[in-house]
C-alpha cells in the first residue's frame, strides 16, 4: 500500500472515529444542558475549562516533537518513548499540583471549586485533550495505524457517556458528574497503556540529556501551545469572571456545538504530519506545497457548507438540540460557524507549520494573539455579553490565519486565492435555497448539498492538487467496497 493509500485509510478511519466521539459528547451535552439548566452547565464548562489550561504542561509539545521524530526513524522509537514516559509523567503530576493550587487561590468554595478539583485528573486520563495518556497513540499516530487508539477512544467514550447519563439521572451533584465521566476513561487507558508496550518495548530510564533535547526542540511548540490553550479557554474564563455562570452556559452550549466539526481537519491534520514532515526532510520541496495547497483547499471547501448552514438555521439548530432556554445561543452559533471555517483552515497551516521546521515564528504570534484575545474579550464581554466572546473569537482566528499564511509563504507558497474566491461563491449559490425555497428545510438541505457538491468540482473551487488528493484518499475505500461487494 502507498503511503497517500495509507494515509487515506488513516485519516478515514480517525474521521470515523473521531465522528463517533464527538456525536457522544454532544449527546453527553445535550443531556447535560437540559438537566443542569444554563447556570449549572456553566460551572460544568468552566471547570474543564480551567482544567484544561493546565493540560497543555503535561505535553508541552513533546507529543508532536515524538511523532515526527519517530516518522522519521523508527528505529529511535524505544529510546525516544522510554525517556519521554518518565519525562511526560513528572509533568503532569507537576501540573495537577498547580492546577490545584490555583484553583484555591482564584475560585471560590463550593461546587465550582469541588467541580475543578474533579477535573483537574483528565491531566493524566483524558482522551479529549492534552494529557500523559497522550503518548501512548505516539507510535501509532506516527506509523499512520491508528485503529487500536481510535477503537480504544471510541470504547471509552460509550462507557464513559452511559456512566455519566446514569449519574446525571440520578441527580449527582456537578463534581461527581465530572469524576464519573473521568474515572470511565481509565480502562481505555490501561488497555492502550498495553499495546504501547507490546508496540515498543520503551526503554525506560532516567536520561536528563535526552530530556533536554526533547524539551529544546518542543519548547517553540510547546509554548505555542500553551498560549493557543489559553487563547480557546479564556474566553470561558473571562466570560466566568465578567459575566457568571449563566453567560458561560450559553456560550459554551453554542461552542461545544460548533468545536465538534473540527473532526474533519483533525482527521487531515494526523495523517499531514507524518507525510509533510518525511518529505520535508527528503528535501521535496515542491511536493510539501503540493500536499499544503491540497488540504487547505479541501478543508475550506469542507469548512464552507458548515459556515452556510450554522448562519441560516441557527434557531432550529438550537431549539432542537437545547430546548427553548438555550435560544439566546443561537445569536453566538451564527458567528462560531464562521471560525470553525477558519479553524478548518488552521488545522492544516499549523500541521504544515510544525513539519516544516516553522514552529518557532508560531510561537510569536500565538503569543499576540492571546493578548489580543484577552483584549478583545475585555473590551466586548462587559458591553455584548456571550455575543461579544464571540466576536473576539472570529477576529483573534482571522488574524492568526493572516499571520500563519505570511508565515508559510517562503517555503510552501500561498494557498490559491482564485479557487478560495470561487469555493465561496459557490457556497453562496448553494445556499439560496435555505434562504428562498418553502419546502421542508430537509428537502433544502438536500438541494443545498447536491447543488454545492456539484458546483465545487465544476466551478474549480477546489485546487487541481485538492481534487487530485481527494481521489487518491477515496480510492483505497472504493476499491474496499468493490472486494467487499465481490465477496
Amino acid at each position: 500500500m502507498s503511503r497517500m493509500a495509507q494515509a487515506a485509510k488513516n485519516s478515514g478511519l480517525i474521521f470515523v472515529g473521531r465522528g463517533l466521539e464527538r456525536l457522544l459528547r454532544i449527546a453527553v451535552v445535550v443531556v447535560l444542558a437540559r438537566m443542569l439548566g444554563a447556570r449549572g452547565f456553566g460551572v460544568y464548562s468552566f471547570a474543564f475549562a480551567f482544567a484544561e489550561v493546565f493540560a497543555i504542561f503535561t505535553d508541552a509539545g513533546i507529543h508532536t516533537v515524538l511523532v515526527r521524530e519517530i516518522a522519521k526513524d523508527r528505529d529511535s522509537a524505544p529510546r525516544l518513548l522510554g525517556s519521554a514516559l518518565v519525562l511526560k509523567a513528572a509533568m503532569a503530576v507537576l501540573a495537577w499540583i498547580a492546577a490545584w493550587v490555583a484553583a484555591i487561590w482564584t475560585i471560590p468554595a463550593g461546587e465550582p471549586l469541588w467541580s475543578a478539583f474533579a477535573a483537574s485528573f483528565l491531566l493524566f486520563i483524558s482522551f479529549r485533550v492534552h494529557s500523559f495518556r497522550m503518548i501512548f497513540d505516539a507510535p501509532f499516530e506516527a506509523g499512520l495505524r491508528m485503529r487500536v487508539p481510535v477503537a480504544l477512544g471510541v470504547g471509552s467514550e460509550i462507557f464513559s457517556t452511559g456512566c455519566l447519563i446514569a449519574a446525571a439521572l440520578a441527580r449527582w451533584p456537578i463534581p461527581a458528574l465530572i469524576a464519573v465521566q473521568l474515572v470511565t476513561f481509565l480502562p481505555g487507558c490501561v488497555i492502550l497503556a498495553w499495546y504501547f508496550f507490546r508496540e515498543v518495548k520503551p526503554i525506560i530510564r532516567f536520561a536528563p540529556r535526552e530530556w533536554a533535547g526533547l524539551l529544546r526542540m518542543a519548547i517553540p511548540i510547546g509554548a505555542a501551545n500553551v498560549f493557543l490553550i489559553v487563547y480557546t479557554r479564556l474566553d470561558l474564563l473571562m466570560l466566568e469572571w465578567l459575566s457568571g455562570d449563566f453567560s458561560v452556559g450559553m456560550y459554551s452550549a453554542a461552542y461545544k456545538l460548533t468545536g465538534s466539526l473540527t473532526i474533519v481537519p483533525t482527521a487531515i491534520a494526523m495523517s499531514l504530519l507524518p507525510l509533510i514532515s518525511s518529505s520535508f526532510e527528503a528535501g521535496d520541496r515542491e511536493k510539501v506545497g503540493e500536499m499544503y495547497r491540497a488540504a487547505i483547499s479541501l478543508a475550506m471547501a469542507l469548512g464552507l457548507p458548515v459556515a452556510v448552514v450554522g448562519v441560516f438555521l441557527s434557531k432550529s439548530i438550537i431549539g432542537v438540540v437545547y430546548g427553548p432556554e438555550f435560544a439566546p445561543a443561537a445569536a453566538a452559533i451564527e458567528i462560531l460557524v464562521l471560525v470553525s471555517l477558519l479553524n478548518f483552515m488552521l488545522y492544516v497551516m499549523t500541521t504544515t507549520g510544525v513539519a516544516v521546521g516553522k514552529a518557532g515564528l508560531f510561537t510569536a504570534y500565538a503569543v499576540s494573539l492571546a493578548f489580543l484575545n484577552g483584549f478583545l474579550n475585555f473590551m466586548l464581554i462587559p458591553r455584548f455579553d456571550f455575543i461579544g466572546a464571540s466576536w473576539a473569537t472570529l477576529i483573534a482566528e482571522g488574524v492568526m490565519l493572516s499571520a500563519g499564511i505570511m508565515v508559510l509563504k517562503p517555503v510552501v507558497g500561498l494557498p490559491s486565492g482564485g479557487a478560495a474566491l470561487r469555493a465561496v461563491g459557490c457556497a453562496l449559490i448553494a445556499s439560496l435555497p435555505l434562504i428562498l425555497s418553502p419546502a421542508h428545510v430537509s428537502v433544502n438541505l438536500f438541494v443545498s448539498a447536491v447543488l454545492y457538491a456539484t458546483l465545487i468540482i465544476w466551478g474549480r473551487g477546489v485546487t487541481p492538487e485538492g481534487i487530485e488528493a481527494a481521489c487518491s484518499l477515496l480510492k483505497p475505500f472504493y476499491r474496499q467496497s468493490r472486494g467487499n461487494w465481490s465477496k
